[in-house]
């Protein structure tokens, strides 16, 4: 398939002009994606991105650019994409709006829409404007989930990103409504995108990656780990493979079902799904021990939330079952097992995006919040 030259708005003009008899146009209009500050927000991220890639092949006689300052163009494409894809009338509940706000634009890591974006071009998709809305739905429900994970009746957090978290500032009842709203405009968002496509060539795999992202937010990842998280906090007994299965669905299942959407869309899926799936379960793991690690190793002013979280609740967690320095070591194993999962895929074409991809790695396993 070429990716290239699929288009939104044409796409949207093959349905609202039934092209297709048995497709009627359901999607509102104020929904149609019609990327029009999003596409200036893309040519700055993908200019830097390019520049970076070049960089990364050439430091010695290219400027340096650091991975940090290619993040802010492409927060400030993702918040683009966010602003023109939601949306309601919300003229009788500007404070609930506001508060959903609050939570997707408080300077988050963005981390799986990243993933998406960087696998999507590491396996030579060629239109980013098309993953755009599966990555915006990524983040709404992990935002769903972090602003249910603060509130009273879970972890209590008091603090997420820097910031009151969202009970904190709007009340209980307001975040719980928060969460629930940004998971269903997750769903709005993935159920537009099948029908937009449903009768293009791209229309499977846009229903396949729908159909991945909700499947590992639900009981097949997301939502069982947590789960398991609530009612195991304290047990002691718990071994390494059960908090591993705890991180494997509670962290893990979002980041890998980021980059298998990110692969699904390009032309370089089929044959990479296991190697894929491998490099998420890698990436996963490594997060949260190191997420675990800043809990101990940094203070609440330095990684912007509570550091003393899982101390308070009796958490049992990876760091706290092996200690320190064999968490570190496990990181380290992690490290190299990730770098030589993409150093399996990597081929003439894909060079230069796969030395983003270990970029990112390396600043994901050195970050200090």
């Amino acid at each position: 398939m070429n990716n290239k030259v699929i288009d939104f708005k044409k796409s949207k003009e093959r349905l609202m002009n039934k092209k297709f008899p048995n497709v009627s146009p359901i999607i509102p209009e104020g929904k149609q994606p019609f990327y029009l500050e999003s596409n200036k927000a893309l040519d700055k991220f993908q200019t830097i991105l390019c520049d970076y890639q070049e960089y990364l092949l050439d430091r010695e006689n290219k400027k340096e650019i650091k991975l940090e300052e290619v993040l802010v163009y492409f927060n400030r494409y993702f918040d683009a994409i966010y602003k023109e894809l939601t949306g309601f009338d919300d003229s009788k509940v500007p404070k609930f709006k506001e508060a959903m706000d609050y939570a997707m634009l408080s300077n988050g890591k963005r981390l799986r829409p990243f993933l998406m974006l960087l696998t999507y071009n590491f396996c030579e998709g060629e239109d980013f404007l098309l993953i755009s809305p599966l990555m915006v739905a990524m983040e709404l429900i992990h935002t769903f989930s972090l602003v249910h994970d603060d509130l009273p009746c879970m972890d209590n957090d008091e603090l997420r990103r820097g910031k009151p978290t969202v009970w904190k500032k709007y009340g209980e009842d307001i975040a719980v409504l928060v969460g629930d709203a940004l998971y269903m405009e997750a769903t709005s968002i993935l159920m537009d995108m099948v029908l937009e496509f449903l009768y293009t060539e791209i229309g499977s795999y846009v229903a396949t990656s729908a159909a991945i992202i909700i499947k590992l937010a639900g009981l097949d990842g997301m939502i069982t780990g947590q789960v398991f998280d609530v009612m195991n906090t304290t047990n002691d007994k718990l071994t390494i493979d059960d908090i591993c299965y705890m991180y494997d669905k509670k962290t893990t299942a979002l980041l890998t079902a980021s980059m298998i959407v990110g692969a699904n869309m390009s032309s370089l899926y089929n044959g990479k799904a296991e190697l894929i799936e491998r490099l998420g379960i890698c990436l996963g793991e490594s997060y949260q021990i190191k997420d675990d690690l800043l809990e101990i190793e940094q203070t609440t002013e330095k990684i912007g939330k509570s550091v003393d979280s899982d101390k308070k609740n009796n958490k049992v967690t990876y760091v706290g079952k092996v200690g320190i320095e064999e968490s570190k070591h496990r990181l380290e194993q992690l490290f190299k097992a990730s770098m030589g999962i993409i150093d399996s895929m990597t081929t003439e074409k894909n060079k230069k995006e796969s030395l983003v991809f270990k970029e990112l790695i390396k600043y994901l396993m050195s970050r200090e919040k």
